[in-house]
């Protein structure tokens, strides 16, 4: 059975999108099927893995309301093992488009019930917010990785994102899969503090694999591809790729 996992912070900049595209890459790499549900109406997700807005005929709102076409909107291969639902601008009328929707928080699970046993993973890229979007998608998973900046602003979001999958938790079982600290840059030993605060308030629940700040991964959404197709070598790829390790080791335990 394929596991969702939420790639969510309310914060903006933070790295959902870039780990969502870059872990997801990492875990095809490992030979594991990977759907990514880009489920922010900036649709970075889409563009960053090489998808043109014109060339969209089919979105993550058609896969959630469409009855008819709604597993078309899939689409396969875009790099080995990883297949990716599209956004578009459409997303950010999703509440008008449900008002009267019976259970709308749960439409979006109750869509990947029916296709996510053909994957592995099922990575949800999050809006920054807290609102239908952000319910559904948690709603959806199993389980939460939430990308921390290493910067204050970012830190103080956090708490404020475990509130919110505490609320969660009184519905279904959800589980953190693991605090993912970004942006670390070397050379500044304020991010260092952020990373040890963090570690030392969620023992068990940071990831070991920090992901710095890199050129690479920047510029890779630019040619339309993860980190791990534009430069595999590259301090960035190597980070997404212990990351999925580590993810898959912590599946075994």
């Amino acid at each position: 059975m394929g596991k969702v996992i939420a790639i969510v912070n309310q914060k903006g900049g933070v790295g959902k999108t870039t780990t969502t595209i870059n872990l997801g890459a990492s875990l095809a790499f490992e030979n594991k099927r990977v759907l990514v549900v880009d489920f922010d109406q900036q649709a970075n997700a889409t563009i960053g893995l090489g998808i043109n807005r014109e060339d969209i005929q089919l979105d993550v709102i058609d896969f959630l309301l469409n009855e008819d076409s709604g597993s078309k909107a899939i689409i396969p291969e875009i790099s080995p093992n990883l297949d990716i639902i599209p956004a578009s601008i459409r997303l950010a009328e999703l509440e008008q488009m449900m008002y009267g929707v019976s259970d709308k928080e749960w439409v979006l699970a109750k869509k990947l019930e029916n296709i996510k046993d053909y994957y592995d993973f099922v990575l949800i890229d999050c809006p920054p917010s807290l609102g239908l979007s952000v319910d559904n998608a948690l709603l959806a998973s199993d389980s939460v990785i939430i990308p921390v900046e290493c910067g204050y602003y970012a830190y103080d979001a956090l708490t404020q994102m475990v509130n919110k999958i505490d609320q969660i938790q009184h519905l279904k079982d959800l589980h953190i899969e693991g605090i993912l600290l970004t942006k670390l840059d070397n050379r500044n030993t304020f991010g260092y503090k952020i990373v040890d605060m963090v570690k030392f308030l969620f023992p068990g629940k940071t990831f070991k694999t920090v992901i710095s700040t890199s050129s690479h991964i920047q510029e890779a959404p630019m040619h339309g591809k993860s980190v791990i197709q534009f430069s595999f070598n590259s301090r960035g790829s190597k980070e997404y790729r212990e990351l999925a390790k580590e993810l898959l080791m912590n599946q075994g335990r």
